[in-house]
């Protein structure tokens, strides 16, 4: 069962959007039921009392606020991503050269090169 970027979970939002309600309804309830009869969906690769559970995991993940769920990475990060191409595709280049200024002691600087301040 493929839950990200599944068809149905697609049709019912688009269905939503377009103020078909009861549509959108029925759909999202055949979407979710095909979820409960696929077993387990998870795709967390560590051992966890609550792996499968995913109203208990997400509640503790909103709950201490250090991280996200493993299900949710590749949505965010494609959202990220996504933002990123605003600036074309720099945040890589951006994380490196700010690791390079703290490796180098020149964190505090204005943005120079070669820390003449």
């Amino acid at each position: 069962m493929q839950i990200d970027g599944n068809e149905l979970a697609i049709l019912q939002d688009k269905l939503d959007r377009e103020g078909k309600k009861e549509e959108a309804w029925r759909i999202k309830q055949e979407f979710l039921r095909q979820v409960r009869e696929a077993g387990d969906h998870c795709p967390c690769r560590q051992p966890c009392p609550h792996h499968g559970n995913c109203f208990e995991c997400v509640t503790i993940h909103r709950g201490h606020r250090d991280h996200l769920p493993m299900c949710l990475w590749d949505m965010v990060n494609e959202r990220i991503a996504a933002l990123s191409h605003i600036t074309e595709g720099t945040l890589r280049d951006y994380e490196d050269r700010k690791a390079a200024e703290a490796a180098s002691g020149c964190a505090d600087c204005c943005g120079c090169t070669g820390c003449g301040e």
